[in-house]
């Protein structure tokens, strides 16, 4: 069984609806899991394996031949998925030091779809039938090391509320009778996230065919300015253009503050919102996106420029 792309999801908004089911979004490497006559297999949005950097998953050669579950690699040291440090650990490949840290700082692969079950494709059943077979196959495993994503049907604003103040992601909507659409983005799945936002000051952009393809930004942080996001999305193509003009006028010769991303660095006047998920612990900010620039002359509480 060769290895496909990953469903994706669209963002939105938290709201209720009898017709979708929500559940805890996982904040962990999306990864799907099967087995075949060759063993077993675990392989990520690129395609890339993964089953060597996480042996301690090998439970999943238990699974029925030529069965696939969909679900998330997770570490959570203390009850909550701990992001950083488990993309720390995923870029340590060597098979003696992923045994070890299997040991050390085991992760739970979170399963919340199945897409097919012996040998049966399941893409064209409808979600919840899906899942069904998913929870169903994680119960035969009977492991910590793969559990299954619970949800609940209608309450979303609820479940929302709750998973982020417990300190989670947010929440994914799935529509109850949604097919799964292999390497596509779909309406039917939403992610919905807690929106957070702080101003920033642009010190540096990365120029593209369209005008400005994204920029470096800084912000304040223990009286010091400090660089803390490359914004790449958020941009309309009205605004990469003007963009590029403005700051072209502000162009210089060295970054306003230590920056080791390459760039065209600009004096640090043009101030803008930076929407972002969370801080990392080296002091960027993760899934940050660019939300609009100030007026001219204005301070950064005034309402941006779409």
């Amino acid at each position: 069984m060769e290895p496909f792309l990953p469903m994706l999801a669209v963002r939105a908004e938290p709201f209720d609806a009898d017709d979708y089911v929500f559940e805890v979004k996982w904040d962990g490497v999306r990864a799907l899991a099967g087995r075949d006559r060759q063993g077993w297999r675990l392989w990520g949005r690129d395609l890339a394996a993964y089953q060597e950097r996480y042996p301690e998953l090998e439970v999943l050669s238990r699974l029925p031949k030529n069965t696939v579950l969909d679900g998330d690699v997770v570490l959570l040291p203390q009850g909550l998925p701990d992001l950083d440090a488990l993309l720390a650990r995923h870029q340590r490949t060597g098979p003696r030091v992923a045994r070890q840290l299997g040991r050390d700082c085991p992760v739970t692969y979170v399963v919340f779809d199945a897409l097919y079950d012996h040998g049966q494709c399941l893409f064209g059943q409808p979600l919840e039938a899906r899942r069904a077979v998913a929870r169903q196959r994680v119960q035969e495993l009977a492991t910590p090391r793969v559990v299954f994503s619970e949800g609940v049907v209608g309450a979303g604003r609820a479940l929302f509320e709750r998973a982020v103040a417990q300190g989670q992601e947010g929440v994914m909507a799935k529509h109850r009778a949604s097919r799964y659409l292999p390497g596509r983005r779909s309406a039917a799945w939403k992610k919905i996230k807690p929106a957070r936002e702080l101003p920033g000051v642009i010190v540096g952009y990365r120029p593209g065919p369209s005008g400005v393809r994204g920029v470096l930004v800084a912000m304040l942080c223990e009286g010091r300015l400090r660089y803390v996001a490359d914004l790449r999305s958020g941009f309309s193509d009205a605004l990469r253009r003007r963009l590029s003009s403005l700051l072209a006028e502000r162009v210089q010769a060295r970054a306003a503050v230590p920056c080791a991303e390459p760039g065209v660095w600009v004096r640090p006047e043009l101030y803008c919102r930076v929407r972002f998920l969370a801080w990392t612990r080296g002091g960027r900010l993760r899934g940050a996106s660019f939300g609009g620039l100030f007026p001219p002359a204005a301070s950064p509480n005034a309402a941006p420029e779409r």
